[in-house]
């Protein structure tokens, strides 16, 4: 029989015990629930996004965007130094510090946040302790790798694909790149970069280059049209509060026309052309406040984008930040950055317009090197080619002289406009181009000059 006596001798520990307990408990709850609420007010927190389910927006992800294979980036293991890669993180590719909350950099290796939806999930790079003299690997060859050129072909063996920006003919109203002036012809900008992308094209193919123009006609590279588009629309859409049909809609179209066309150029050429550089060619354009009534104006300017200036937003996005790795393990920039110095000056000799400025701490875009007309952004053909781009933005499609030069389409020799004699306004952009590339390649590799017959 138990001593029922003895036994009570133990209740008030036993209380004591489980009291104790509770307040343990209640503790740690407490104390969760405050390091939660200060790492979701802390901005370099770490930042873990619920996984979507079915049929929603993955907002770890860029639009239309893939989960990156983070394993590609083995073969860049021990081939950048710790300032190489900070200097190019911090000064060329973010625009602040958020990039802290994914990336932390150590002296000799930075671990990499690869899937914001798992807390945990990284990436470990290495960095080499020495600089190497060896080139990164990488599927393109910069102008100090190549097989000597000559005078006569200085762009002998060089791969150069043309992305004639937009698509134009009937599909430049529903890609918002049309205008019309009374009776006058339409300025379409799809139809002009492809009149200067086949005339760039001609030329580099003297220069002894090697050329794909990623589109010749009028038509998407992308298979896919709007209806395609559908789900990810209403899902985009819904992650945004919104669910009416007009918003749907313009998702749709985005995704076809911008989205899923750059992703279906940049696919093709990464596959199957393997460029030493991509040229993508634009025309730029001021707004106007009625989208129904364009007007003209006098502005008129030029300039070139490098990728690079990630913001916020982008950084957070997990394929946004693989693809940002890339170009700066390959090392993109040294060849873009003196690229697009010599693109900037020869679009400022040969068309005598000023460089365009962003405003003043802009959230977008980040000067390079002081250079007038010389911007890193993070657009998506920029990010996406696997090769140095350069991004080309002269000429104002609404400034009343070059909406007249539209008028008067392409044509050889000059004419003369607002009183002075000049080229037809695809061949003056075209010309800029080749004096830029054709100085570039023979200041930067090797060049023998003809022999004598």
């Amino acid at each position: 029989m138990l001593d029922t006596n003895h036994s009570r001798k133990f209740y008030p520990i036993i209380a004591l015990l489980l009291l104790l307990l509770l307040a343990a408990g209640g503790y740690i709850v407490l104390l969760n629930i405050k390091q939660h609420r200060l790492s979701t007010a802390d901005e370099k927190s770490d930042v873990t996004l619920v996984s979507p389910t079915p049929g929603s927006h993955d907002d770890s992800l860029a639009d239309l965007g893939t989960r990156p294979d983070w394993s590609t980036l083995d073969l860049w293991q021990e081939t950048i130094t710790r300032d190489d890669f900070f200097r190019l993180l911090t000064e060329v590719y973010t625009l602040d510090d958020s990039w802290k909350r994914y990336i932390t950099v150590h002296p000799d290796h930075a671990i990499i946040r690869t899937d914001t939806r798992k807390p945990g999930a990284t990436y470990r790079l290495n960095f080499s302790s020495i600089l190497s003299e060896a080139s990164p690997n990488r599927n393109w060859s910069g102008a100090g790798e190549l097989a000597p050129g000559t005078t006569e072909k200085p762009l002998a063996g060089v791969h150069i694909a043309i992305d004639p920006g937009h698509i134009g003919g009937e599909f430049a109203k529903i890609e918002e790149r049309w205008f019309q002036m009374g009776n006058h012809q339409a300025v379409q900008e799809g139809d002009m970069t492809l009149i200067t992308g086949k005339i760039i094209k001609k030329k580099l193919i003297k220069l002894g280059a090697k050329v794909y123009l990623i589109r010749g006609d009028n038509k998407p590279v992308n298979p896919h049209r709007p209806d395609f588009y559908r789900q990810a629309a209403e899902a985009k859409a819904r992650s945004i509060g919104k669910s009416d049909e007009q918003t749907i809609t313009s998702y749709q179209n985005k995704f076809f026309y911008r989205t899923g066309e750059i992703r279906e150029r940049a696919r093709r050429v990464n596959l199957a052309f393997s460029p030493d550089l991509v040229l993508c060619l634009h025309y730029n354009a001021e707004s106007w406040a009625d989208p129904e009534n364009p007007t003209l104006t006098d502005a008129n300017h030029y300039h070139v984008l490098l990728h690079g200036a990630l913001t916020r937003s982008e950084i957070a996005h997990d394929d946004e930040r693989y693809e940002m790795l890339v170009k700066i393990l390959q090392r993109s920039h040294g060849e873009e950055k003196i690229l697009g110095m010599y693109m900037a000056h020869s679009l400022s000799l040969s068309t005598k317009l000023p460089a365009y400025e962003y405003s003043p701490g802009t959230s977008q875009a980040r000067r390079i090197d002081g250079v007038p007309g010389l911007w890193a952004r993070n657009l998506l053909a920029n990010r996406l080619y696997q090769c140095p781009v350069i991004f080309l933005e002269p000429y104002v499609m609404n400034n009343k002289e070059v909406h007249d030069r539209v008028q008067l389409g392409d044509f050889e020799g000059t004419k003369l406009i607002n009183g002075e004699e000049k080229k037809s306004i695809y061949r003056e952009y075209a010309d800029a181009v080749i004096l830029a590339l054709r100085e570039y390649y023979l200041d930067h590799r090797i060049v023998y000059e003809p022999e004598e017959k």
